[in-house]
């Protein structure tokens, strides 16, 4: 007999938009190749998983009961592993991979999550990582290690100049001002700068 999780794995695998895949009775575990992030971040979720439902579909495959996009595939996974992280709810935050502290200076590399929420709605087909979820990583992390107020009345210098994308590792460089009461911010990857800002309180502020 047949076993279709084998089936399913061995269907999936077979595309070139897939890596690894794992399947279990909650639905699909799958990290993409980077021909698949491309598809990703130029179709969108919805769109991209439905692409693969066609072509399991082409091949008599049923459709998953839900997906799981993820970065990198686990090295010591246990049994139920999949099942485990089906039944998480999708990320909102960056997932942190290094940290350098100076001073009041702190440098975070962070990876942006394939399946992160907010792409689902900004936007559907083409997703970009909304600016307010940048300014609020900004001040989330700020507050963190600060100690300053995790809301801010007023933005100052804001600049997006370049979008960024499902699976992408930036570096979120952050300066404390005490004195003057405001941090900067600043999302870059090498010489490559996607948005920077600086966050500024009144001493009526928390």
């Amino acid at each position: 007999m047949i076993d279709p999780g084998a089936a399913m794995n061995e269907a999936l695998c077979s595309h070139s938009w897939v890596a690894q895949a794992q399947w279990s009775a909650a639905g699909v575990v799958l990290q993409p190749t980077g021909e698949g992030v491309s598809a990703l971040c130029q179709r969108g979720r919805r769109a991209f998983v439905q692409a693969l439902t066609d072509s399991l579909a082409s091949q008599g495959l049923s459709t998953p009961a839900s997906w799981c996009l993820i970065d990198a595939w686990p090295v010591d996974a246990g049994k139920d592993w999949a099942d485990a992280l089906l039944a998480q709810p999708r990320p909102t935050e960056a997932e942190l991979l290094g940290e350098q502290a100076d001073g009041d200076t702190t440098l975070l590399t962070l990876r942006i999550p394939l399946d992160l929420q907010h792409f689902d709605v900004h936007f559907p087909a083409l997703p970009i990582l909304p600016g307010v979820v940048q300014v609020a990583w900004a001040l989330a992390y700020g507050a963190a290690r600060f100690g300053t107020p995790g809301s801010c009345r007023r933005v100052e210098m804001l600049k997006f100049q370049r979008p960024l994308r499902p699976g992408e590792v930036v570096q979120l460089r952050l300066r404390h001002d005490a004195t003057l009461r405001r941090l900067q911010f600043g999302y870059a990857n090498d010489d490559v700068q996607f948005s920077s800002g600086r966050l500024q309180w009144e001493h009526t502020d928390g």
